[in-house]
């Protein structure tokens, strides 16, 4: 994958700027340090930067047809493009490189906007044809690649991370309180959502067409799940599962360079490691980061992974100090809240990456998603034993926000929303109602309408969790601070659309989650991995950090909470006290670490200077 940016005109009939261009380019080098290059014209200017997988020499972008009548740019891999690009010359289209990209190019010359239909990969696009005066601006069916937008000045001005967006000229920086109501209330921020004001998200399977001076958001994909499930019996899941999932990893080990895989002891990165091991005969590369000690450390499982896949492996120990020590950067390659320090230790995983061959890995990422793998899962299990528990305000907020009074996703948001309103300052708070996360729900309810309550978690578990959070600030933002890519065979479009169709009682078994899966891995994953129970990653948290740093710099400022505004600091310095006994003990997973989100939301604030 790559960087990209860009100025599209809508209003302004001006020239594009070279130099506003290329400083967005270098904002972003360290998404392509291979190389760089740029298209202008009286409407567009397109900017790329390249890390370079396939057909190195000849793969440069913007790439252009035949007739040069359409010009793209392109982050991100289509796996099945041999196939795509075979049946292209066989209609008389001729490829000026090797590259996988370039069939888009020719699909969009064939069929118009439905060449999205025919990709099978993670990819964010922006194509644009000359003859019509149009511009296509696309983000892949989950949201791996990310595509952020402005409108301002009478432009469009979009790219792969919201820094770039920033150089152009004038562009305002402000907060946008309703994402940071969201990372209180959900995992994270959600689409079109981002944590500055007027800069959005490209939807996950949604594209921009922009004709005419207009702007149209249109959806191509959605993870949609039948009402009722056809059971074809265990053996015929399992059997197209295991071919399915081989398939998927095959295609993302095409390159011309070295690629790896991440190790972190459970299930889904050990299918993914030993289907490599077992199927791919080719020497790979393997990584894994050892956090903390006791049950946070999971280095037995790791090491038993890469000694069955004979795997070259490389491992990072990652000690609370390095979490802390680092926390700046991963704000700002982040450009985001966050609510748990794991996002510290991807980013010094990526970092052990780019000091070996490898420049991609392959992860696990989307099984749990699809495979029903959260406590959510087996709590819904247990659904009828709930329901006297909630109260009616309670109801109320569910039924608004998942179209079910008795569905709780992870939260009670009557209960927590008493703890928001005393955190929030007295001026944020008198502006409540216009930021609430609660207010109106984040996802179209339509689509969860007469589905089982797990597939309704799985849905939403997409949409909150997987997209932004954990394939964007956690996932993309930390593989790319450090020139890294990142590759997931769950995410595979035929996996999905087969894992879809697979009924619940095969994914969830009783309390046994990822009951197909584990199955799918008989005889190929250590059976020691698919016995062990659930383990949900942790890092250190606040608390954690104030009890055994009080005096370091990265300790909690209360300077900047009362500077900024956000947060109420006589609240703020009540949850330090607390959090600096002692006694207390913040439960990592269940609980929400209140004082790490203030902290970061305003080290953000501080590093791109965003006022509220």
């Amino acid at each position: 994958m790559c960087g990209i940016c860009g100025v599209i005109n809508i209003k302004n009939n001006r020239p594009v700027d070279r130099d506003v261009l290329g400083r967005m380019l270098e904002k972003i080098r360290h998404r392509g340090p291979d190389g760089s290059d740029s298209f202008i014209d009286e409407h567009v200017g397109l900017g790329f930067n390249r890390l370079s997988f396939i057909d190195l020499t000849g793969g440069m972008q913007p790439i252009s047809n035949e007739d040069d009548s359409i010009v793209m740019v392109c982050n991100g891999e289509i796996f099945n493009y041999k196939e795509l690009q075979s049946d292209l010359r066989s209609k008389g289209h001729s490829f000026k490189t090797e590259t996988d990209v370039e069939v888009i190019i020719h699909l969009y010359e064939d069929m118009g906007d439905a060449f999205i239909n025919e990709l099978n990969g993670q990819f964010a696009i922006c194509l644009y044809d000359k003859k019509k005066n149009s511009v296509l601006l696309v983000r892949d069916h989950v949201g791996i690649c990310p595509l952020f937008y402005t409108v301002f000045d009478g432009r469009l001005i979009f790219a792969s991370e919201i820094k770039a967006i920033l150089e152009y000229p004038n562009v305002p920086r402000k907060l946008n309180l309703k994402a940071v109501d969201q990372l209180l209330n959900f995992p994270g921020v959600v689409s079109p959502n981002t944590f500055f004001k007027d800069i959005f998200s490209v939807k996950p399977g949604h594209f921009l067409d922009i004709n005419d001076g207009r702007i149209a958001d249109k959806e191509f994909w959605d993870l949609i799940y039948d009402t009722e499930d056809e059971d074809k019996g265990v053996d015929y899941y399992i059997e197209n599962l295991r071919e399915l999932i081989k398939n998927a990893v095959s295609r993302r080990l095409i390159a011309d360079v070295p690629i790896g895989f991440y190790v972190s002891g459970g299930l889904d990165s050990s299918v993914v490691a030993c289907y490599i091991g077992k199927f791919l005969l080719n020497s790979y590369y393997s990584f894994s980061a050892e956090i903390g000690s006791g049950d946070l450390n999971e280095k037995e499982f790791q090491r038993m992974v890469s000694e069955c896949v004979k795997s070259e492996h490389y491992k990072v120990t990652v000690a609370e100090e390095e979490i802390w020590d680092n926390f700046a950067s991963v704000i700002y390659h982040a450009e985001s809240g966050v609510k748990e320090s794991y996002d510290n230790a991807a980013f010094l995983l990526s970092k052990l990456v780019s000091e070996s061959p490898a420049k991609a890995v392959l992860t696990g990422q989307g099984a749990d998603e699809y495979f029903y793998g959260y406590v959510g899962y087996m709590v819904d299990a247990f659904r009828n034993m709930q329901k006297g528990k909630m109260t009616a305000e309670e109801q109320e907020i569910n039924e608004r926000l998942w179209g079910d009074p008795f569905f709780r996703f992870e939260r009670d948001h009557d209960a927590i929303g008493k703890i928001h309103r005393q955190l929030y300052s007295a001026d944020v708070l008198s502006e409540y109602d216009s930021f609430s996360a609660v207010a109106e729900s984040p996802i179209d309810i339509s689509k969860v309408k007469g589905l089982s309550t797990m597939k309704r978690r799985s849905y939403i578990d997409n949409k909150l969790r997987l997209s932004d959070h954990l394939l964007g600030e956690h996932g993309d933002r930390m593989f790319f601070s450090h020139s890294v890519e990142g590759r997931h065979p769950f995410l595979d479009r035929e996996v999905i659309e087969f894992v879809r169709k697979i009924p619940d009682k095969y994914k969830l078994r009783g309390v046994n989650e990822k009951y197909i899966l584990k199955r799918a891995g008989e005889g190929i994953v250590p059976e020691p991995i698919l016995k062990r129970k659930k383990f949900p990653f942790q890092a250190p948290g606040m608390s954690a950090m104030i009890k055994k740093r009080p005096g370091h710099a990265t300790s909690f400022d209360m300077g900047l909470v009362r500077k900024q505004g956000i947060f109420n600091p006589d609240f703020v310095q009540k949850l330090k006290d607390q959090y600096e006994d002692p006694e207390f003990v913040l439960m990592g997973a269940y609980e929400i670490d209140y004082l790490l989100i203030v902290m970061t939301v305003t080290m953000l604030c501080e590093q791109y200077n965003l006022t509220v």
